[in-house]
C-alpha cells in the first residue's frame, strides 16, 4: 500500500517551524480514505516514524498516525466493527520491532488514546524500561483497571530501581487496585519518601479499614512536604470508610497536627468530630 498520498495531504512545517497553509478539505478526504484500512496505513506508517533530531521529517506520519487514533474508537463504534481493536493491535505489535525508544514512546502514547484490553499485556512489557515506563503506565491506566495485572506482575521485577519502582507504585493507586493492598503496605515502610507517598495514597485510595492502623503509624514519620500530603491522604482515607473508624483518623489528626501552621488541620477535625 502506498501511504504517501495521505502524508502528502498533510503540511509540513513553515521555516519557522510553524504549520501553515492547512487544507481541510484535502487533508479530511485523506484521512476518510485512511480510514478504509486503518490497519494497512498503520503498520506502514510506524515504518515511517523517525527518531526525534535524526536526518528527515516524519511529522506527517505523526499527524495521521495521531489522527487515526483518535478518530478509530468513534469510527469503530459507528460502524459496528472490530477496527480499533486491530488497528491498536498492529500498533501494539510494532512495538516489538526494531525501532528507536522514542518512536515506540510515540506509538504507546497513540494507545493511550485508542487502545484497548487487546494490547494491555504488550504495553505492559514496557514498564520495566526506563525511557519508555513512564508512557506505557500513562496509556495501561488510560486503559483502565483490566490493566492493573500488568502493574502488579512487573512491580516485584523493578524494586531495586526507584524510577520504575514508583512509576509502577503510581499506576496501582491510579487505578484503586484492591488487589495491591499488601504492596501498599510494603511501599509505607519504604526509605524513599516518594515510595512511601505512593503507597499511602494507595492506601487511601482502596480505603480499606483494616490498614489504618499501619496507615496511621506510617503517617507519623513523615516530615516536611510530605507531612502536608500525608495529612490530606488521612482526611480523604476518613471519607471512604465508617464513622467509627473515620473518628480515629480525626483523633490522630488532633493529636499529631499540632503546629501553628497546621491549624486548619485542627478546625477541620473539630468541625468532623
Amino acid at each position: 500500500m502506498d501511504i504517501q498520498p495521505y502524508l502528502d495531504s498533510f503540511p509540513l512545517p513553515a521555516k519557522r517551524g510553524i504549520l501553515s497553509d492547512v487544507n481541510k478539505e484535502k487533508t479530511d478526504k485523506a484521512i476518510e480514505e485512511a480510514m478504509k484500512d486503518p490497519e494497512a496505513v498503520a503498520s506502514q506508517i510506524v515504518k515511517r516514524l523517525l527518531d526525534p533530531g535524526v536526518e528527515g521529517n516524519d511529522i506527517q506520519a505523526r499527524h495521521l498516525l495521531h489522527t487515526m487514533a483518535v478518530r478509530i474508537p468513534h469510527h469503530s463504534r459507528k460502524e459496528k466493527n472490530n477496527k480499533r481493536a486491530k488497528f491498536s493491535l498492529v500498533l501494539a505489535e510494532a512495538l516489538s520491532g526494531d525501532h528507536p525508544d522514542r518512536v515506540k514512546a510515540f506509538v504507546i502514547r497513540q494507545l493511550q488514546i485508542c487502545g484497548g484490553e487487546e494490547v494491555v499485556p504488550l504495553i505492559g512489557a514496557f514498564l520495566i524500561v526506563e525511557g519508555i515506563a513512564d508512557d506505557a503506565a500513562q496509556a495501561l491506566i488510560a486503559i483502565g483497571k483490566v490493566s492493573a495485572g500488568q502493574f502488579r506482575e512487573v512491580l516485584p521485577k523493578v524494586k531495586n530501581n526507584s524510577i520504575l519502582y514508583r512509576n509502577v507504585l503510581h499506576g496501582l493507586a491510579e487505578l484503586a487496585d484492591e488487589s495491591s493492598k499488601d504492596f501498599f503496605l510494603e511501599a509505607i515502610k519504604n526509605e524513599d519518601d516518594e515510595c512511601r507517598l505512593l503507597g499511602l495514597w494507595g492506601l487511601t485510595q482502596i480505603g480499606d479499614s483494616s490498614t489504618l492502623g499501619s496507615f496511621l503509624k506510617a503517617d507519623q514519620k513523615e516530615k516536611g512536604f510530605s507531612r502536608i500530603k500525608a495529612a490530606s491522604y488521612c482526611l480523604k482515607f476518613a471519607e471512604k470508610i465508617s464513622k467509627k473508624d473515620a473518628t480515629e483518623i480525626y483523633r490522630h489528626l488532633q493529636k499529631t497536627r499540632t503546629l501553628p501552621e497546621e491549624k486548619y488541620l485542627q478546625e477541620i477535625v473539630a468541625s468532623a468530630l
